[in-house]
C-alpha cells in the first residue's frame, strides 16, 4: 500500500494543479462582446445618406404613377417600380453590412477582442457586454 501512495499523491496533486490553473485561466479567457447590428446600420452614415437617397427616388416615382391615368397600366409601373427599389435596397443593404463587418473586424483587432457576437442572434447577453455605442462611435471616426 505504502508503494502506491506516492504515485497516488502525485497524480492527485497533477490533476489539482491542472484544475487550479484551468479555473485561473478562465478568469482571463476570451475577451467577448456583442453589438446591436440594426442600431449600427441605422447609424451609419452610408445607409442613414442612402435611405434619404431612396426617399427622393420614391418620391420621383410617385410623381410618375400620379401622372398615369390607365389603371392597368399604372399598377404594373407600380410594380415594376416597387421591385427597382426592392432590388437597389437589397443590393446596397447587402454592400453596407459587408463593409460594417469588416470594420467589425478591424475594430476587434485594435480594441483586442476575441469574439464580438450579433446581437440578434443571441438568447441573452448581459449590458456589460454589449459595445454597440462604442463601436458606432468608431465607425464614425474610423478612416472611410
Amino acid at each position: 500500500m505504502k508503494r502506491y501512495l506516492f504515485p497516488v499523491l502525485f497524480l492527485v496533486l497533477t490533476i489539482l494543479a491542472v484544475v487550479v490553473s484551468t479555473a485561473a485561466d478562465s478568469k482571463s479567457g476570451p475577451k467577448l462582446a456583442y453589438i446591436d447590428p440594426n442600431k449600427v446600420l441605422q447609424s451609419y452614415d452610408k445607409w442613414i445618406n442612402f435611405q434619404k437617397q431612396m426617399q427622393d427616388e420614391i418620391a420621383k416615382y410617385q410623381a410618375e404613377l400620379d401622372k398615369i391615368k390607365d389603371a392597368n397600366q399604372k399598377q404594373q409601373k407600380y410594380l415594376e417600380y416597387q421591385q427597382t427599389i426592392n432590388n437597389k435596397i437589397a443590393q446596397t443593404q447587402q454592400q453596407i453590412e459587408a463593409e460594417i463587418l469588416q470594420k467589425v473586424k478591424e475594430y476587434a483587432e485594435v480594441m483586442g477582442y476575441d469574439f464580438i457576437f450579433n446581437s440578434t442572434t443571441m438568447a441573452y447577453g448581459s449590458q456589460t457586454y454589449n459595445i454597440t455605442d462604442a463601436f458606432i462611435k468608431y465607425l464614425k471616426t474610423a478612416k472611410k
